[in-house]
Formats: C-alpha cells, sequence, structure tokens
C-alpha cells in the first residue's frame, strides 16, 4: 500500500508553545493506526523540534532550519544537508548588524549571537543548545546553515526588505514567523527539501498533505497535493488553501485529523477551500 504522508510545520499549525498538546499527540496515534505516515517541518533546529516530533510518533526523518537540513532524528545524523557560504554568511550579517533587531547565526545544532541578543540567549540556553554569546562585531563560524534577524514584526519588515535589495539571486529571504526573518543559502526551502526527499523514495505517496501557516512554509504548500492553512495563517499563506483549519490554540490539527480520517479527500481548483 503507497504511504499517504501529512507533513505538518510545527510552530501556530501542529501546536503553540513547547509541547504537543493531549489532544494533538492522540491525533496524531489516530492518524498513524489508520495509515497515515507522519513528517515534521520545521524552522526549528532538532534539538527544540525533538520534543514535537517525538509527540507525533513519526520515525521519519524531519525537515529543519527551514529546509536547509533534514535529520534523522533518532541519530541526530543529517541525512541531507545545504549550508552557507561563510563570505555570503558575513555580509548578510554585516548588513544587519544596525538594525534594531535580535541576531541568530546559526550552525550545526548550535547558535552564536550578541550579548544583548538577551532573548536569544534565554531560549537556546533553556532548550540546552549550545549558544555562544561573545559576538561583538560581524564574523560567523566556519560553518552557517542561515542567518535569523528577530524583532518586531516593523523592523523585520524594513529589515526584509533591505536585504532583498541586497541580496536577490544570492539568498533565500523569507518571514518565518511573526518577527522572525529567516535567511538561507539560495534554493533553500522546506518545499525543496520536501521535493528532494520525496525522489528519494522508490515508490511516491498516494497522496502529500501539507500543513503550515507562515511564509516559510509556502514553498512546501505548493508541492503538496492537499495544502492546509490555519485560519490565521498570514494572507499570502491562506490564498495557497485547499483547507482552512482552526488555529493552533484551539487544537486546530485536532480538526485535519478528523477531516482527513473521514476520507473524503480531494482537491479542487475551482472550488473555495474547505473550512473545518
Amino acid at each position: 500500500m503507497r504511504m499517504k504522508l501529512l507533513v505538518t510545520d510545527i510552530d501556530e499549525t501542529l501546536s503553540r508553545g513547547e509541547q504537543l498538546t493531549p489532544g494533538v499527540i492522540s491525533a496524531c496515534e489516530r492518524l498513524r493506526g489508520n495509515g497515515w505516515t507522519i513528517m515534521v517541518a520545521s524552522g526549528r533546529i532538532l534539538a527544540t523540534a525533538l520534543p514535537h516530533i517525538r509527540g507525533t510518533g513519526t520515525d521519519l526523518p524531519a525537515i529543519l532550519y527551514d529546509g536547509g537540513r533534514i535529520m534523522d532524528t533518532s541519530t541526530g545524523r543529517a541525512v541531507s544537508e545545504t549550508s552557507m557560504d561563510p563570505a555570503l554568511a558575513l555580509e548578510i550579517v554585516q548588513a544587519g548588524w544596525e538594525h534594531p533587531v535580535e541576531l541568530q547565526i546559526i550552525g550545526d545544532e548550535r547558535a552564536v549571537c550578541r550579548s544583548a541578543d538577551a532573548v536569544t540567549r534565554g531560549f537556546f540556553a533553556e532548550a540546552g543548545v549550545p549558544v555562544d554569546s561573545s559576538l561583538e562585531s560581524p564574523s560567523v563560524p566556519q560553518e552557517v546553515f542561515r542567518v535569523i534577524f528577530h524583532g518586531i514584526p516593523g523592523s523585520i519588515r524594513s529589515l526584509e526588505r533591505d536585504l532583498k535589495s541586497r541580496f536577490a539571486g544570492r539568498a533565500e529571504i523569507v518571514q518565518a514567523g511573526e518577527g522572525f526573518l529567516d535567511v538561507l543559502p539560495l534554493g533553500v526551502s522546506k518545499g525543496a527539501a520536501l521535493r528532494g526527499w520525496l525522489a528519494t523514495l522508490p515508490e511516491l505517496p498516494e497522496i502529500v498533505v501539507a500543513a503550515g501557516d507562515h511564509h516559510n512554509d509556502m514553498e512546501m504548500l505548493k508541492e503538496a497535493d492537499i495544502a492546509v492553512v490555519p485560519e490565521d495563517a498570514a494572507d499570502e499563506v491562506l490564498a495557497l488553501s485547499d483547507v482552512i483549519m482552526p488555529s493552533a490554540d484551539k487544537d486546530g490539527f485536532v480538526f485535519l485529523a478528523d477531516w482527513l480520517l473521514k476520507g473524503d479527500i480531494h482537491r479542487d481548483e475551482t472550488a473555495s477551500p474547505v473550512v473545518l
């Protein structure tokens, strides 16, 4: 029997916070028990995504780093990965250095930031992720997978415009959640990672359903047979939806699971999205 694949983002899609609700965990169990295979696709690194991945019960590799790495969650090893040219990463850090935002330079399951980047330091420290907060001037480690900027939405939008004007055709620049801006190697996205992973399978899935809420999910949603988007997603993402589910704080994933298990799944590009 061919796989029925559900690929899901974590934050604001599968969950809101650092763990899955009992309802979502139960929904994942019911999906797996009825022929569905779950794959997680997140902007997070493995260490901060792992509790959510384990909650789904999946044994598939996970798309992480916004598509920069696909990782075996049992061994922590990369199945595939695309790192950033350190010289390009340095240019990006220099371009964003004076903006009123926090900075994260992401390497192999570790982060580099400035001492003033308090939110970044606190998040990674709480997750037990190594974080070097000694950065006093623009520099990057030898291995970089992406550069992240975090701040109030207005500052992030301003920085996004600036970086896109400077690095068009050299890097991927995408909003990855409220107040987060990811800068990735050219061609890297969750969608590209999913497409590459599917190409390694001996047989394509019977159906691919993808769920995500923000701009960094858009390429993944386009790769799927059915695109599922929470009701509070960004407008540009909602425009791609075949199905609209309740928000994560309403356990929207549970509604999605119930709909999938009914078995009446189809895509009609001429129809309005199904609202769960």
